[in-house]
């Protein structure tokens, strides 16, 4: 049977070992860092140059005429850049304006609504005004019609009134001429019958200041 034998580290060693196993993570971070300090510092320019180069090459121009146009390329880039940056700025205020000019049409939409509205009102009280006033004009037309036709019907019959009366009093007076034509008549005949014996030229007679003339000549023919 082996023996086993047991390894005694004095405290001294056991600090050494410590130290070693300390300092070997910090190794290893500080190796990293420089490894990536020379991926970002040498092998990406070395890389970017080289692609540079593969793009030179496969557009047969030189490293100068390249690096030129790359310079041509991105001046315009930044021309372009502040050109979209303008036209951004230019479209915003644009929007702005749009914003401002939509709420403006939307409230002139409103007042072109409510205006119409207004205007339907109005129209609906012209029309209302309207047929009511057809109602007075009709009703005001039906009485005057019925005041001009029970006038006109108090005239037909006064008028029938009057002309009966003055056929009355036209036969009246024809009968009273006449009485009166017959009393001259026979007067006359009284009076110049008379007369006619002193004046045989008496032929006629007639009515002068209300007194029986005898005459000669005239329009009333004496019969003795």
């Amino acid at each position: 049977m082996d023996k086993k034998e047991d390894v005694f580290f004095t405290p001294n060693q056991e600090n050494t070992t410590t130290e070693k196993r300390k300092s070997n993570p910090t190794k290893i971070i500080v190796g990293l860092v420089a490894v990536i300090a020379l991926a970002i510092f040498v092998v990406r320019p070395a890389i970017l140059g080289y692609g540079v180069y593969q793009k030179a090459q496969s557009s047969n121009l030189t490293i100068e005429d390249y690096a030129q146009n790359m310079q041509e390329l991105s001046r315009n880039l930044e021309v372009t850049k502040a050109n979209l940056s303008s036209y951004s700025t230019f479209t915003g205020a644009l929007l702005t304006e749009l914003g401002e000019k939509s709420d403006e049409l939307t409230g002139c939409k409103v007042e072109l609504e409510q205006i119409q509205s207004n205007v339907e009102e109005a129209q609906k009280q012209v029309a209302e005004t309207e047929t009511e006033l057809n109602k007075v004009k009709s009703e005001t037309q039906d009485i005057i019609d019925q005041d001009v036709a029970e006038k006109t019907a108090t005239l037909e019959e006064q008028k029938t009134t009057c002309e009966n009366s003055l056929t009355t009093k036209e036969k009246e007076v024809s009968e009273i001429q006449a009485k009166y034509d017959l009393l001259i008549k026979n007067a006359a005949k009284s009076i110049c019958c008379k007369a006619k014996v002193d004046n045989p030229q008496i032929n006629f007679y007639d009515v002068i200041d209300g007194k029986i003339s005898c005459l000669e000549q005239g329009t009333n023919q004496l019969n003795c």
